[in-house]
């Protein structure tokens, strides 16, 4: 049994069964999914296979979480379209969060297939066909899609459930769901705002793997550093990494991928620069300038800079 609980008694909801073998079978699937769910679940267009037997069922429930909503979705086999302008949720980021069967996305040349442990988190701006295996059920979550990054080329993410930072992420979402009637207005914005970053950090350990992000964040990142050089002693990763709105993890990462150097160690590169020219320069001594530069004394400056330059700062004076 999933832990997952959506909504309540007063939750929006559809609850649909129509025969395989009914001429009208997509017409009456669409009527009766309008009169249930009227415009709090709007249908997308859906296509069911003709079966001689049986009866396709479908029964989806809805809650609301401020400006982001859930579905608790189960669904038999089924085909149809979503997304696109103009189309169904066209405004928001979709993620998938499989629990049973299977569901299969494609749009242009990006195809996902999300089986149970999975998720896929989609950009439904673009237009999507999708497949959907008999007797699957999955939690579909919905965000504004401007406050989601996404990999320059990519349309969709596919992410393993168990991965740490998707569990953390439907830990919070399960939580919130589960006691969201119960909070406040401060409180419910708070859950808000803390899944928000959770799917950031996601998401970024996603976004890094483009080629132009990281390259973009390395530089950004130096753009910073520059700026704070003099004026911030304290200057560190987790400084950086919220002044440049992402993880701290996803700082290291994108450094990682040059081979000269850390985050700090550019840090300690870019101050032993400063204080060469200067030494240079002016008439400040080592000391001013171990001081000046953020060193802890004299001596550890001093090893610092022969180990950069090859020489004493007297011996470069």
């Amino acid at each position: 049994m999933s832990p997952w609980q959506v909504g309540g008694p007063s939750t929006p909801a559809v609850d649909i069964t129509v025969p395989y073998a009914d001429e009208n079978r997509n017409h009456v699937l669409l009527r009766e999914w309008r009169r249930q769910g009227g415009e709090s679940l709007p249908a997308p267009p859906l296509l069911l296979p003709r079966h001689s037997e049986g009866a396709y069922h479908a029964r989806i429930r809805k809650q609301n979480l401020l400006d982001f909503f859930i579905e608790d979705q189960y669904s038999d086999a089924v085909a149809g379209s979503t997304g696109g302008p103009g189309g169904h949720h066209e405004d928001r980021i979709v993620t998938h969060v499989t629990l049973s069967g299977e569901w299969r996305f494609a749009s242009g040349s990006q195809r996902s297939t999300v089986g149970a442990g999975m998720l896929c988190v989609r950009r439904n701006g673009d237009p999507w066909d999708f497949e959907v295996a008999r007797s699957t059920r999955a939690v579909a979550l919905l965000l504004p899609a401007s406050e989601i990054r996404f990999p320059v080329r990519a349309r969709a993410v596919t992410v393993e459930q168990a991965s740490p930072a998707a569990a953390l992420l439907l830990a919070q979402l399960r939580l919130w769901a589960e006691l969201s009637d119960g909070l406040g207005d401060a409180a419910a914005r708070a859950a808000r705002n803390a899944t928000l970053e959770l799917f950031k950090g996601l998401m970024n350990d996603q976004v890094i793997d483009d080629a132009e992000f990281a390259p973009a964040l390395v530089k950004a990142a130096m753009n910073y550093i520059e700026d704070r050089l003099l004026a911030d002693p304290d200057l560190n990763p987790r400084l950086i990494a919220a002044a440049l709105n992402v993880s701290v993890r996803t700082l290291y990462r994108a450094f990682g991928q040059r081979a000269t150097s850390s985050v700090m160690e550019y840090v300690r590169e870019r101050r032993l620069e400063c204080a060469r020219a200067e030494l240079i320069s002016t008439q400040l001594t080592v000391s001013e300038l171990a001081a000046r530069w953020h060193f802890a004394d004299s001596s550890h400056f001093v090893k610092a800079y022969k180990k950069r330059f090859g020489e004493t700062p007297t011996e470069s004076r």
